[in-house]
């Protein structure tokens, strides 16, 4: 009997250790296993993602009276010391109505003048932009609309630092004056009035 005891007993404990052998070797079965599903999620949903296409949040398009009021194309005439020009500007909406962008193009007698630039509304509510020229200058902007004027205080590195005022006249008509300080301490002072020519497509 002692020698069939000392038979089995060590036959049951390889027994016991092969079992923990196995629950072991289970385990680490299933954490691999949830690993790899997650991995293979993943993956899927960059996939999809793919698929789809990426989505950026993109702001709400502007949608403010005076900014709409003013796409179209218009002509005029602008006055300074440096003589009189005839101008032309186009406004329209742009990048998915985000900014109001702006054309413009002035002749002079013996030379002429060109510029781009942009305006959009911030979060706070105030106004934005930037304008480059055939001057090569590159101007940033800030201001506001109040009711039927547009505000804007303009600084351009190197040619000095600027308030223009914008003002509806009525549907077909606004007025521009501008103040601009100079580098060498001059205040130089300009006038425009446009017309309007083309009015803004309808959507």
């Amino acid at each position: 009997m002692n020698f069939l005891k000392e038979i089995k007993n060590p036959l049951s404990k390889k027994v016991v250790i092969l079992n923990q052998i196995k629950e072991v070797a289970m385990k680490r079965v299933i954490v691999m296993f949830c690993m790899f599903l997650c991995l293979s999620v993943g993956v899927f949903a960059q996939d999809k993602a793919k698929e789809e296409g990426a989505v950026f949040p993109v702001p709400k398009a502007l949608d403010n009276s005076f900014i709409n009021w003013m796409v179209g194309e218009w002509e005029g005439w602008s006055e300074s010391p440096m003589g009189k020009t005839t101008d032309y500007v186009a406004y329209k909406l742009g990048l998915d109505n985000q900014f109001l962008i702006i054309t413009y193009e002035g002749k002079g007698a013996k030379s002429s003048y060109k510029g781009r630039g942009a305006i959009t509304l911030t979060p706070e509510g105030g106004v934005t932009g930037f304008w480059i020229d055939n001057m090569r200058t590159m101007s940033k902007g800030k201001g506001k609309i109040e009711g039927t004027k547009l505000t804007m205080e303009w600084s351009t590195p190197g040619a000095g630092q600027g308030k223009r005022i914008t003002e509806k006249i009525n549907h077909d008509k606004f007025v521009v004056s501008e103040t601009w300080n100079m580098p060498d301490g001059k205040v130089m002072e300009n006038r425009s009035e446009m017309t309007r020519v083309k009015q803004a497509a309808k959507k």
